[in-house]
């Protein structure tokens, strides 16, 4: 009875400790966690006018046709995200796969349009 004892401790013990470390990383943001977004971008009114947003995609021309090049699924536009702070924006990206959601992420790594980004899976 002893043995069965100890066995059921182990047991509970490794399941514990596989939820901790589990737990710590989706926390730590080792372990990737479904629906999270790597672009965070500021909340509803701290977005920049839609003005400056236009204004950072003319400027930007070469990077929005390198992101839009990389595949069919994907497009650069201006985006108003706040219902009550109409004349708030950003930039969102469109995208259709996980290869575009890639590429584009790698592009954005090493780019900037100097605003905030929303990327969004269709």
């Amino acid at each position: 009875m002893a043995k069965k004892r100890w066995w059921g401790i182990g047991v509970a013990i490794v399941l514990v400790g596989g939820f901790l470390v589990a737990g710590g990383g989706i926390g730590l943001s080792l372990i990737p966690f479904p629906g999270k977004q790597e672009f965070a971008r500021p909340e509803c009114g701290k977005l920049p006018s839609q003005s400056e947003v236009r204004r950072a995609l003319s400027q930007h021309r070469d990077l929005v046709a390198r992101l839009e090049n990389v595949g069919k699924g994907v497009s650069v536009k201006v985006g108003a995200p706040c219902g009550d702070h109409a004349d708030e924006a950003l930039i969102r990206i469109v995208y259709h796969t996980k290869a575009e959601r890639d590429a584009v992420s790698s592009i954005l790594a090493d780019h900037s349009f100097g605003v905030p980004v929303e990327l969004i899976e269709r």
